[in-house]
């Protein structure tokens, strides 16, 4: 065990010996750099703090969880997470304040921690039993979320919130000739065109000419129209350092007052990991990335503990990004190692440029981001399996009504439901021979299923019976319970119970102390 922890901890940089065209992962670092900085702006005002804050959760999150995971993840800050901290934080201090920056930091190294143990745990195997249906739900309904969120941007909506998404549409739509703004509009509008007519001639390159014919459009109605006019929201200045080395302000006063955010910070783990192992599930499933999900969560875990050290705070998987990176080729953590990089250079070196980005065509390009994640087909390949569909359409109307948070615990909730139905379900097959009757059992036989057997004991109870366990995948103690209480009431109406088993199978018995039971009928092993 300690063995295998000290492995997980450590880089590995086997996917070297699989990056076959770096030129394609540093160009998708270059997009995600492009994607990232307008988030990371917009959560850091989310989480309650200045922009810079942001763009070094952007690059510094980004960088280490690159560097010590194993998938080409996009990681960094995140929706869901900033509102929890700004929710968590503010009733402690004025926002944006020192001992407001301080409790972030304590928080975000509380939430490390908890994600780190988690790791040690082996908590990612309770994502492993996502189903199909449920990770592409998740996927949906986030993409659902980021264009309804984009709106915001495109049309200049920051002047009210709405609880649902339809109460936000039905404000637009009654009422947009006083709240839309037409040039904002008409930037976006320009960059979502843009980009889905670039797809059409350049697959590999549509986000970059999506972003960019946002940006001239915006020039262009800078250059016809002044400011006080337009009323177009900019990227702005961003003042950046290069190693914003900090340590966090730990003492006594602090961590008393800490305790009030350990809900918080258990919360906030379970939700980044939630979302970062949906997004790995999702590569595992359709790409040939070797990942190991116990070393992405140990990667999370690290990166949201080192964040403050940086002047960042905690992050996650990101959906859109890392969906943006996967359409651009990217199969390898470098593209997150080299976003972080590019993330600082642009800031530093084009800021005059990105000053000027409008807000509307970086919100396009996610609109058309988001738009991708929603795959209509899904819902004609799960109408298939019944299952699967409702657990896809469950977890995607929870997401679009309820927020991510509820999603990802329906969509889990479903699938682990779906997965011990489908395995107490036992397989019987009775077959006649000179000895009497043979029954053949096939599943896992625990507390669940073992009941099924109960009707077939008791209607041959005055009988011989062979219970063939061969096929059987798992023994446990309410199983050896049945069989010896089953073989006592068979004994006393004149039956007898035979049980095949193998030898793993008897060792299991001897270890579950059911052999004295047993005893009272006639053991064979084959």
């Amino acid at each position: 065990m300690i063995g295998t922890l000290l492995k997980e901890a450590t880089p590995s940089f086997a996917w070297i010996e699989k990056l076959h065209n770096w030129r394609t992962e540093a160009f998708a670092g270059f997009v995600g750099a492009i994607l990232v900085i307008p988030q990371g702006i917009t959560y850091a005002y989310l989480a309650g703090l200045q922009p810079e804050y942001g763009l070094y959760c952007a690059i510094f999150v980004t960088l280490f969880s690159s560097l010590l995971g194993t998938s080409s993840m996009m990681s960094g800050p995140n929706t869901a997470v900033a509102i929890l901290i700004g929710t968590a934080v503010l009733p402690l201090a004025g926002r944006g304040s020192p001992v407001y920056i301080d409790f972030v930091f304590l928080l975000c190294m509380m939430v490390g921690i908890v994600q780190l143990l988690f790791w040690v745990l082996r908590g990612a195997r309770i994502f492993q039993y996502l189903s199909p249906g449920a990770i592409s739900g998740i996927s949906a309904g986030a993409g659902f979320l980021i264009m309804m969120a984009s709106l915001d941007s495109i049309l200049d909506l920051s002047t009210f919130n709405t609880t649902f998404f339809y109460e936000k549409l039905y404000i637009i739509i009654s009422d947009a000739i006083d709240l839309v703004n037409p040039y904002s509009f008409a930037i976006g509008i320009a960059t979502i065109t843009g980009g889905y007519l670039g797809r059409r001639f350049s697959p590999r390159y549509f986000l970059i000419i999506a972003v960019t014919t946002g940006y001239l459009c915006g020039m262009l109605v800078a250059f016809i129209w002044p400011q006080p006019v337009t009323e177009l929201e900019y990227l702005g200045r961003m003042p950046l350092q290069w190693m914003p080395f900090h340590i966090p302000t730990i003492n006594i006063e602090y961590l008393i007052t800490s305790v009030t955010l350990i809900p918080y910070a258990i919360t906030i783990a379970f939700i980044g990991l939630a979302q970062s192992l949906v997004i790995v599930r999702e590569l595992k499933m359709e790409t040939n990335q070797d990942i190991n999900l116990d070393k992405e969560v140990y990667a999370q875990g690290v990166s949201n503990f080192l964040a403050p050290f940086f002047s960042g705070f905690v992050g996650s998987g990101s959906f859109n990004r890392t969906r943006a990176n996967r359409s651009l080729g990217s199969t390898t953590p470098l593209s997150g190692i080299l976003t972080a990089g590019f993330v600082l250079m642009l800031v530093t070196f084009l800021g005059p440029i990105l000053t000027y980005m409008p807000m509307a065509a970086m919100a396009g390009t996610l609109f058309i981001v988001g738009a991708d994640m929603i795959k209509w087909s899904d819902i004609k390949h799960y109408a298939q399996v019944r299952s699967e569909l409702v657990i896809y359409l469950a977890t995607f109307i929870s997401i679009i009504f309820f927020g991510l948070t509820a999603g990802v615990a329906v969509a889990v909730f479903l699938s682990i439901s779906v997965f011990m139905f489908r395995i107490s379900q036992l397989e019987l097959k009775m077959e006649n021979t000179d000895s009497g009757i043979l029954l053949k059992v096939k599943g896992a036989l625990f507390y669940a299923s073992v009941s099924q057997l109960t009707e077939i004991f008791h209607n041959h109870v005055k009988e011989q019976l062979t219970v063939d366990l061969q096929y059987t995948t798992h023994l446990d103690q309410s199983a050896i319970d049945f069989f010896g209480r089953e073989s006592r009431n068979m004994a006393a109406n004149g039956g007898k119970l035979t049980l095949l088993m193998n030898e793993k199978q008897r060792n299991f018995l001897k270890k579950l102390g059911g052999s004295s039971e047993i005893e009272l009928v006639s053991l064979t092993v084959e």
